[in-house]
């Protein structure tokens, strides 16, 4: 059985134009992808060499175990928005004389061959292989090359789990993030040590092989947890073919649809971004610039000032809505006809766009919070990105709404994330001017009066009123639309 479906697998990739047209493309960076995991195989071998120079006083051994903890918690991060779910075409096969959970084991197995599973491995087995047997002992330095791949499983099946779970119970999902977040606030704040409990773990791991029934206990867990949703959510009536909606044909997110129109828009936004490289890739590099602050605060000569300031509040607090929304509505050019062809208001269509930017601006925000916490000028921070996180959902949101109007470069979503220029023109490079300029220029003359707070409150106020009156704003930007809209979908049109 497994083997048939894993012919069925092959020949569905095999077969797809997708694979046929891309084929000359797939094999350059199959050569590419190649050429960098040597590098990272040559970085594993030489890793011990490089501490000693980076910390010559610190043993290499102990550096990696206390630092291997805050990797599996990045790589969990990251692949929460780069990881692709393992997907089966299982309605074929349920009216089949065919287990489901032969099916459902089949899919969870299938994930185990992903990309992210195998990096933790080209990066740190070729360094356990070469330094450990010296400390640990043979078996030792084995054991804890199991213990690290099975908590690269365990990853592994936790992202399947909590990004399922995200459709089916967004707060689920947000909880477990929110918990991470947490974590690693306790850990600034020294109030516990991720660093301390990690060397503990892999270096009882190294001596002491039993210890690696901690990391099996819990990939077994995990992974049950795995097969008890998917079994759940695999009868027919869950994955039957829904009539078509108001807006398009999509499996709906439960919690959106009490918002009628309105939700429907976002869900179908929310898994465009899910579903395609090129925006969620766009989403993942938002995430990582909230990361900002720890190169832009820690330098006094920024710090001092006040409009220094606002540039790294504005940036970190809205760099989704700047990155995502400057080709909007480039992401539907694809569909963007059939939208122009149903009974779906221009002004709902952009106040689902405004109400996707608001909650993405909101949770940055709260996470910009935790540079709060630094000392000296923490509470300068926080104000300051309060300000801007004001502006940012009452007025750049519009800025970037309005020049949106000017976008009439088609986006094809089937295209590599990678050095893809597509929808890139002049609207990009002049959104980021009054995105950026405007809330310096408008605390400028308090500054220049040397009433700095005065001018954060403007800031502030400003976005305030903005927020306020959403609504006549968007009626600006949808009457724009309105002039251009036939403008727009002829350029969508060309290749």
């Amino acid at each position: 059985m497994i083997r048939l479906l894993l012919s069925h697998q092959w020949k569905e990739a095999t077969r797809s134009s997708v694979w046929q047209k891309n084929l000359a493309v797939n094999l350059v960076l199959g050569f590419f992808m190649l050429l960098l995991l040597l590098y990272v195989v040559l970085l594993s071998l030489f890793m011990d060499k490089i501490l000693e120079q980076v910390w010559p006083d610190k043993d290499p051994v102990a550096v990696i175990n206390g630092a291997l903890l805050y990797y599996f918690l990045f790589d969990l991060a990251f692949r929460f928005f780069m990881q692709e779910l393992p997907v089966l075409g299982i309605q074929p096969y349920l009216h089949l004389p065919v287990g489901k959970g032969k099916l459902v084991h089949f899919v969870l197995w299938k994930s185990i061959t992903s990309f992210f599973n195998y990096m933790s491995l080209l990066l740190f087995v070729p360094f356990a292989l070469k330094v450990l047997p010296q400390v640990y002992g043979l078996t030792g330095a084995w054991m804890w090359v199991l213990g690290l791949f099975l908590i690269t499983l365990i990853n592994n099946f936790l992202t399947l789990y909590f990004k399922r779970q995200l459709v089916e119970k967004p707060l689920v999902t947000f909880g477990f993030l929110l918990a991470i977040v947490a974590l690693a606030t306790l850990d600034y704040l020294n109030l516990i040590s991720v660093g301390t409990a990690s060397g503990a773990f892999f270096r009882a791991l190294g001596m002491t092989p039993v210890w690696v029934l901690v990391p099996l206990v819990l990939l077994v867990a995990v992974y049950l947890l795995n097969y008890r949703f998917l079994i759940a959510h695999t009868y027919p009536e869950e994955i039957r073919i829904r009539k078509q909606s108001k807006v398009g044909t999509s499996a709906e997110i439960g919690f959106l649809q009490r918002f009628g129109e309105l939700g429907t828009l976002i869900g179908l936004e929310l898994k465009l971004i899910l579903r395609h490289k090129r925006p969620k890739s766009t989403t993942m590099m938002s995430v990582l610039f909230m990361a900002y602050g720890f190169i832009f605060y820690t330098q006094e000569m920024y710090t001092k000032g006040f409009a220094m300031l606002i540039f790294p509040g504005i940036f970190m607090t809205g760099f989704m809505m700047l990155s995502y929304g400057q080709f909007v509505p480039g992401w539907q050019s694809a569909h963007f006809d059939a939208l122009l062809t149903k009974r779906l208001s221009p002004y709902t269509f952009y106040l689902g766009k405004f109400w996707l930017f608001v909650p993405a601006c909101t949770v940055a925000y709260l996470v910009t919070l935790l540079y709060g916490l630094m000392p000296g000028s923490g509470v300068k921070i926080m104000l300051i990105n309060t300000a801007c996180f004001l502006y940012n959902i009452g007025i750049n949101t519009f800025v970037v709404l309005y020049l949106s109007t000017y976008n009439k470069k088609r986006i094809d979503l089937s295209k590599s994330a990678s050095f893809n220029w597509q929808g890139v023109g002049a609207s990009q490079f002049i959104l980021m001017l009054p995105a950026l300029l405007l809330p310096i220029l408008v605390y400028l003359p308090f500054g220049l009066m040397d009433k700095p707070w005065w001018g954060i409150a403007a800031v502030g106020t400003l976005g305030l009123l903005g927020f306020l009156f959403h609504r006549q704003l968007l009626g600006i930007v949808v009457s724009r639309f309105q002039r251009e809209k036939y403008a727009i979908a002829a350029g969508f049109r060309q290749a």
